[in-house]
């Protein structure tokens, strides 16, 4: 029986081939089509800028707010520590709010306790494609006049309270990476509606130039071998023994491949823009990402069913409209429940998120953050993609509870 592989990017032959037409016949345009597209199918209007990345994308809207030297930034503690290196490249004070308990959401009811003469900005996440409680969180914004802005990086296609997540706040980010259920391959966007926030958006942007043609390639080859790796057959004969290989020496060989440095984010000038082959690859997904996203809702629900009661293991609750960019669930021996799994054929994956109030890199800026911690700790992230039925779910549960029984 082949194995399930822990994640499958969603880059088909529609994208490959949308991506190779714009890149022969210079398609200029296709950078300008896709941020029209992206603003009209997602959101309902407004202006998206195409970015070098999120994290680019944070430092423009933050620098677009006039975020002042030392102005304060609030953002859930459990996060991608791009973030709060985001905050502090444009500027700013990254001030970290813990979870409630149990999830992987920030507890808006002690936003208050961190708000101050100097806080400027809050930045909502939306993390594993479930939508954060925006009106709790915007009600307390608007209370001390404080500016909200949405971290959609994991969120796109989401809804929160009826409305598109990223239509809420003053502005938000969203990240295009090749595992993402949007794609341009790599690179990112911010999306507002206020014109001039737009026009600042679009002045900064302007700095940048566009990915050049030899490297957008080497992202579609890379794109394309990362298919072809977490295809089951290839995944199964070769991937999957160098897993257990590297386990044996305590390395997560796909994390190690796939993570990004925790430090700074370097000078964001000098990066360059999606390309107009990568947003041609973003047109061919806009197309089909609403599909793409209700076979992730279909199997998301489908496997937390299968795993409803289970001892031993938390399913943090979500939120009606939560896409599943990510399955993840809590188990206080994480590490051994995902040998475990694997030893049965289903790779699983521990996430890129930290406790950033702990990382040395923002000590300074630190508060004790306990439930965050814990969930840094604990949180391991099962398949869901839109590849996956019923079928490849229900092994799935069974071998999470056979897992269970032996940790």
């Amino acid at each position: 029986m082949l194995a399930i592989p822990r994640f499958r990017p969603s880059v088909s032959h529609r994208e490959v081939l949308s991506f190779l037409a714009a890149a022969a016949l210079l398609r200029r345009h296709a950078v300008d089509a896709c941020e029209r597209d992206f603003a009209r199918r997602l959101l309902g209007g407004g202006r998206v800028v195409l970015a070098p990345s999120a994290r680019v994308a944070l430092c423009w809207l933050l620098e677009a707010l006039d975020l002042a030297p030392g102005d304060e930034v609030v953002t859930q503690a459990f996060n991608f520590p791009a973030v709060p290196a985001a905050i502090r490249a444009a500027g700013g004070r990254p001030r970290f709010l813990d979870l409630a308990p149990g999830s992987f959401e920030a507890d808006w009811r002690r936003l208050d306790d961190l708000l101050g003469p100097r806080t400027r900005v809050v930045v909502v996440t939306h993390l594993y494609g479930n939508p954060a409680d925006l009106a709790a969180a915007a009600a307390r914004c608007a209370d001390r006049g404080v500016t909200l802005v949405e971290d959609c990086a994991q969120g796109i296609g989401a809804a929160a309270g009826g409305r598109p997540v990223g239509t809420t706040g003053r502005g938000a980010i969203f990240s295009l990476g090749p595992t993402k259920n949007l794609t341009l391959l790599g690179g990112g966007a911010v999306a507002c509606r206020d014109e001039g926030l737009a026009r600042r958006l679009e002045a900064l942007a302007a700095r940048h130039g566009q990915v050049r043609p030899l490297a957008s390639l080497a992202l579609m080859v890379k794109a394309a071998a990362l298919g072809v790796a977490t295809h089951p057959l290839p995944f199964s004969l070769a991937l999957l023994p160098l897993l257990r290989l590297a386990e044996r020496r305590g390395v997560d060989l796909v994390h190690r491949i796939m993570e990004e440095p925790p430090g700074a984010i370097g000078d964001p000038i000098r990066t360059r823009r999606p390309s107009a082959a990568m947003a041609a690859v973003g047109l061919a997904q806009l197309g089909r990402v609403d599909a793409l996203n209700r076979a992730r809702v279909r199997n998301g629900w489908y496997l937390r069913s299968r795993l409803a009661g289970v001892e031993r293991l938390t399913l943090p609750p979500l939120r009606e409209g939560c896409v599943f960019m990510s399955f993840p669930v809590l188990h206080p021996e994480r590490e051994a429940l995902a040998r475990a799994l694997r030893d049965r054929g289903v790779d699983s994956d521990l996430g890129f998120m930290a406790d950033c109030s702990s990382l040395p890199l923002f000590a300074e800026d630190g508060a004790s953050c306990p439930h965050s911690a814990r969930t840094a700790r604990e949180i391991l992230h099962l398949p869901i993609y839109p590849q996956l039925e019923p079928r490849h779910l229900d092994r799935v549960a069974t071998a999470v509870r056979a897992a269970l029984d032996g940790v």
